[in-house]
């Protein structure tokens, strides 16, 4: 075809594009969800809206694990208390909280619906949460010199106190949204749209970390106060603008529990039989237990990065450039899920970790110069550990949408949630202390050179979880006749899909 013919061509393809979107704005098609009906400026809308909250969230989110660390080391907390503080405290409150509001949140009906009204209580409390970790230090200060029952103590001492207080204040009433936020989707997107749309989820949640890395990390160590006051403002308003509207539809009546029991022991044993008792759940839950385990020592990597002479920054950046690449390449990942199943991409990145890991051992033997340090590190970030996170994008949620009981969705993800808990209550406290004890026989930061032996003492048993769970999904269905199972005795079979949700013309 000659060159003007194509360029022709093309130009009338570009010149159909709104013809081509007024069409898709009005066509009478409409997808349902339960009792939501969208049609194609609804369904619009609507993820308007819940990628807005996600980029509010997401950059709340950011400033906490990024930011304490930073302020407990300058403060002279060892490593076994910064690691005691950010995983061990933390994961134990959400290990007791998450079952509790999830299994409540999947059985509660309200005329706002199930999962909204415990975002919004929560609200208040977990800005004044974040408005104290912003004075935290100085607070801690002023207590040390006009208390007198503080005179004698170490005003670090103090101040890791209060943030202490703060953090795990903060971890309570964020417990409550992190439980029931990830749920909310799976009851308003229709499901043949939730892969794509958790795509989508995924590359702006990158983009606002690379907004995050690029222009406000950098300043963690001098403006956290003002980080910290932004995130707040961010979240209350930004956040509570998408609750405003998100509406949920109406649910059918709760699951009850096994023997048509009522009360909290009858709970507590369905809640454990239904979740616990079938191998199927419990290689996920394992394989969680095990990543949280190894993800315990991740917090410390910014301390090994400013050994190897990086800034924060070099490191922003790098996480930035990381985040941009991640949100190009999770739109193919997503596209992976949607043809072959999200179990079949998740097992393919568990694989990558195992054989990729071993190269963070290269700084034992090559000690270049940081700006050679700074370059590496951005290579392998975009060639490694990119490509491994955009695969493990489809994980959590789009893998846990179709693999557990929709209509015990929230119950089984705060099972997930426990385990992934229970991991950072002993990874935590536990990678510290290794740390330390490297530490002793190295010196200032060397120790954190130890870090990729950690990852793969827990990484390589979880590939050989993956492929147990990949069998026990075959085994009940696959691809095909695939339905979660629940145990015997139950007194009701899961949710499917297509009783959920479905597509039709108006």
């Amino acid at each position: 075809m000659p060159l003007g013919q194509r360029r022709g061509t093309t130009l009338r393809t570009l010149a159909d594009i709104p013809s081509h979107v007024h069409a898709w704005w009005t066509s009478p098609k409409t997808w349902h969800c339960g009792t939501l009906s969208y049609t194609c400026p609804k369904l619009a809308l609507l993820c308007f809206w819940l990628l807005w909250g996600d980029i509010c969230y997401v950059l709340m989110e950011a400033v906490t694990p990024s930011i304490m660390p930073l302020k407990l080391h300058d403060l002279g907390a060892p490593n076994w208390v910064l690691g005691m503080m950010m995983t061990t405290v933390s994961g134990s409150i959400t290990f007791f909280l998450n079952p509790v509001i999830s299994f409540k949140s999947d059985r509660f009906r309200s005329r706002w619906g199930r999962r909204i009204p415990f975002i919004v209580v929560s609200a208040p409390m977990l800005v004044a949460c974040l408005v104290l970790l912003a004075f935290g230090d100085r607070l801690g200060f002023w207590m040390q010199s006009h208390l007198s029952l503080l005179r004698h103590a170490s005003p670090n001492a103090v101040a890791v106190a209060v943030l202490g207080f703060a953090l795990a204040t903060f971890t309570f009433f964020n417990v409550f949204v992190t439980s029931v936020f990830w749920y909310l989707f799976n009851d308003v997107v229709p499901e043949h749209l939730l892969a794509r749309f958790m795509s989508w989820f995924r590359v702006v949640s990158q983009g606002a970390g690379a907004f995050y890395g690029f222009f406000i990390y950098g300043h963690a160590r001098t403006h956290s106060m003002e980080i910290f006051l932004g995130a707040a403002f961010l979240y209350f308003a930004g956040f509570g603008l998408m609750c405003l509207n998100v509406k949920e539809g109406e649910y059918p009546p709760p699951p009850e529990n096994i023997g048509h029991q009522v009360g909290r022991i009858a709970a507590i044993k369905t809640y454990g039989k239904e979740c616990f008792s079938l191998w199927h759940y419990r290689y996920q839950f394992i394989i969680t237990f095990l990543g949280s385990m190894g993800a315990g020592i991740s917090l410390f990597g910014v301390f090994m990065s400013l050994g190897l002479g990086l800034t924060l920054e070099q490191m922003g950046r790098i996480g930035a450039f990381r985040d941009v690449v991640i949100s190009v390449l999770i739109l193919g990942s997503g596209w992976l899920a949607d043809r072959y199943h999200p179990i079949r991409v998740v097992k393919v990145a568990v694989f990558f970790q195992v054989a990729t890991t071993p190269l963070g051992l290269i700084w034992f033997f090559w000690h270049p110069a940081p700006n050679v340090v700074y370059l590496y590190s951005i290579a392998t970030s975009l060639l490694l550990t990119a490509p491994l996170a955009a695969l493990m994008g489809v994980w959590d949620p789009p893998l846990f949408m179709r693999y557990f009981p929709r209509d015990r969705y929230g119950q089984f993800c705060s099972a997930n949630a426990m385990c992934r808990a229970a991991g950072g209550i002993v990874g935590g406290g536990l990678a510290g202390a290794y740390l330390d004890v490297m530490g002793r026989f190295t010196s200032h930061y060397t120790p954190y050179y130890y870090i990729p032996f950690w990852h793969i003492c827990f990484s390589a048993p979880a590939a050989f979880l993956i492929v147990k769970m990949f069998k026990s999904w075959e085994s009940y269905g696959g691809d095909e006749a695939y339905v979660p199972p629940l145990p015997a005795g139950d007194t009701k079979d899961a949710m499917s899909g297509p009783a959920w949700e479905s597509e039709t013309e108006a």
